[in-house]
């Protein structure tokens, strides 16, 4: 919420699609409970966010509380990345990926949608 940046989420979402993974885009400046209600809807297994702006980081971490709170914590693994956003920031707000491009953005969701 509040990042109305497109080109990353843009990118992320084609390398992901290229390699035959089906992403549901919920477009930018998206509320928290708008991944929680799209997961819920179509039971993804990966919740992905990003922030091209360091103001923005805290609603990252406000969507992994939601995704807590939801009881849906157990059945998606959250990746988060974007131009600020860091390892260390992923571990402290309690995400599980950091990826640092797209390309590994898209690696890695392989990766996770084939172990599940």
């Amino acid at each position: 919420k509040g990042d109305l940046h497109d080109i990353g989420k843009n990118l992320v979402r084609m390398m992901m699609e290229g390699k035959g993974l089906e992403v549901i885009d919920i477009g930018v400046d998206a509320p928290a409970e708008k991944f929680i209600e799209k997961a819920n809807e179509t039971g993804a297994e990966i919740i992905a966010c990003s922030a091209l702006l360091t103001t923005t980081m805290p609603e990252i971490k406000i969507v992994v509380d939601e995704i807590v709170r939801a009881g849906i914590r157990d059945k998606v693994t959250i990746m988060i990345g974007g131009a600020p956003v860091t390892d260390s920031f992923c571990k402290q707000i309690g995400a599980d990926v950091y990826t640092p491009d797209a390309a590994t953005a898209a690696d890695e969701a392989v990766k996770i949608c084939a172990a599940e």
